[in-house]
């Protein structure tokens, strides 16, 4: 693809930078409106119609606030992790189909899910050196807290996303997607619902979520940032979970392929995408408002004990009926 203005309109606006960005705004919002609904208060209502424009307005106003760097934090890493981290989340999201084709044309290629999984997991790693840069004894447990827990269930992650390119034979996101004539979550429904709850820990969302225990470590990894740092800090993780749900649609429900009516094949793609996003968005944060935190003894004990051999178990399983499935389906 040129570096033409497609190109440049395709990586800036639609389905790149802008559309990720107000995208990634709406899920904070329905997250937040979801939540607020299953404990009976009313969520964001005032800033734009039913408080859609709350998450932008909290962005606009950290922005505007004063950045305050502690003494004898780790100056360059404290300054330059909560954009790195967002920049990280954002360009993994450029190797996912959106509208029925990557953000930049033509950039899918075979193992681009280890690609997009491992830029993921430096991501992580930037979220534990900002509590590693700072001076505040909380920031250091919060951070150690991450580095525990994301190293631990990176691996069942990585091995339950095996399981659906084994099925489609190839370690292509776009041709994993593409390839779902039955939606993956339906045909081995066992990885599906291990892929959630491992998701649910990858995302440090309930009941995941001692590294930023507020009752325990007042904000974890993020408690010395405030202003721009802190906007940025947060949006990364707006962005995390938009990409967690993204990578989940894309290896279970199909991505963004399905019935084409009438019209633009294109516009009925970014449709279907947006409304599976939704879907697993939904579910995760179903799941953060129903579950109470554990401790973490108890997170890495799920980890090793349950999730990492059920994670191996699904994997043998779906090799097993491999065969059996591709020909129901095929």
């Amino acid at each position: 693809m040129s570096l033409g203005l497609e190109f440049v309109f395709r990586v800036l606006v639609f389905p790149g930078f802008t559309f990720i960005l107000l995208f990634t705004m709406f899920c904070d919002w329905v997250e937040r409106k979801m939540e607020a609904r299953m404990q009976n208060r009313i969520g964001p209502a005032y800033t734009g119609p039913a408080g859609i424009l709350q998450p932008f307005a909290d962005f606009v106003k950290l922005l505007a606030k004063e950045n305050v760097v502690p003494n004898n934090t780790k100056g360059v890493v404290y300054k330059l992790v909560p954009i790195l981290s967002f920049s990280i989340f954002v360009f993994a999201l450029f190797f996912l189909p959106i509208d029925g084709a990557n953000v930049i044309r033509n950039s899918s290629f075979e193992g681009d899910l280890i690609f997009v999984l491992t830029l993921v997991s430096i991501a992580n790693f930037l979220l534990f050196l900002s509590g590693w840069s700072s001076t505040n004894p909380y920031s250091t447990m919060g951070a150690t807290r991450v580095l525990t827990q994301f190293l631990g269930y990176d691996m069942p992650l990585f091995i339950l996303a095996l399981a659906p390119a084994f099925l489609a034979n190839n370690l292509s996101i776009s041709i994993i997607a593409s390839s779902q004539n039955v939606p993956f979550a339906l045909l081995i429904s066992w990885t599906f619902v291990l892929f959630i709850i491992t998701l649910q820990a990858e995302l440090e969302k309930d009941p995941f979520d001692v590294p930023h225990a507020e009752t325990e470590i007042v904000g974890g990894y993020e408690t010395e940032y405030g202003g721009g740092r802190l906007a940025f800090l947060k949006l990364a993780k707006d962005v995390q979970i938009v990409l967690g749900a993204i990578i989940a649609t894309e290896l279970f429900l199909g991505g963004p392929y399905g019935p084409v009516f009438f019209g633009l094949p294109e516009f009925w793609r970014t449709f279907w995408f947006v409304l599976k996003v939704l879907f697993i968005i939904m579910i995760t944060e179903y799941l953060t408002c129903i579950f109470a935190r554990l401790r973490i003894d108890q997170v890495l004990a799920v980890n090793w004990r349950l999730l990492m051999p059920l994670s191996l178990l699904s994997l043998v399983a779906t090799v097993l009926v491999a065969p059996w499935l591709n020909s129901l389906v095929g």
